[in-house]
C-alpha cells in the first residue's frame, strides 16, 4: 500500500504543478474559442490519419508531410493554440522528468553509451513545427 500511497501523492503533486495547471488552462481557453476548436480538431484529425498511415507501413509523401506543416503553421498563429501547444510541451518535458527520475531508481534505463545524461531545456516561447530540426 506504500506504493500505492506514493503514487497518490506524486499525483497529486503534478496536477498542482505549473506545467499541469497552464495545460488544463490552456485547453479549456481553446474551448471557449470555436474557430479555435474548430482549427485544432481538424488538425488532430489530419495527424492522426497521417499516423496511420504511417504504422500501417505507408511512407508520407512529401507533399502530405508539407500539407501538415502547413497546416500546423496556419493554426500556430492562433493564440490560444500556440499557448496549448507550447503547455503540453512543457508538460510533456516534466512527465518525462518523473519518468526519467523513477526509471534511474529501478535501474530500467538502457545502458547508453555515454553515460552523458539527455537534457531538455523547454523554450519559452518557441514553436515547434513537426518534422523540423530544433
Amino acid at each position: 500500500m506504500e506504493v500505492q500511497r506514493k503514487a497518490q501523492e506524486l499525483a497529486e503533486a503534478i496536477a498542482r504543478s505549473q506545467e499541469y495547471t497552464r495545460m488544463i488552462a490552456a485547453r479549456q481557453e481553446v474551448n471557449k474559442h470555436q474557430a479555435a476548436k474548430v482549427m485544432l480538431r481538424d488538425f488532430q484529425e489530419k495527424q492522426l490519419e497521417l499516423q496511420k498511415q504511417q504504422m500501417s507501413g505507408e511512407e508520407l509523401t512529401p507533399e502530405q508531410e508539407e500539407q501538415l506543416q502547413s497546416l500546423f503553421g496556419v493554426i500556430s498563429v492562433n493564440p490560444y493554440i500556440r499557448e496549448l501547444f507550447e503547455a503540453e510541451f512543457a508538460f510533456s518535458a516534466l512527465m518525462m522528468q518523473v519518468n526519467d527520475a523513477l526509471a534511474s531508481v529501478l535501474d530500467l534505463k538502457e545502458d547508453d553509451e555515454n553515460d552523458e545524461e539527455p537534457r531538455i531545456e523547454v523554450p519559452k516561447k518557441k514553436i515547434l513545427i513537426p518534422g523540423q530540426d530544433v
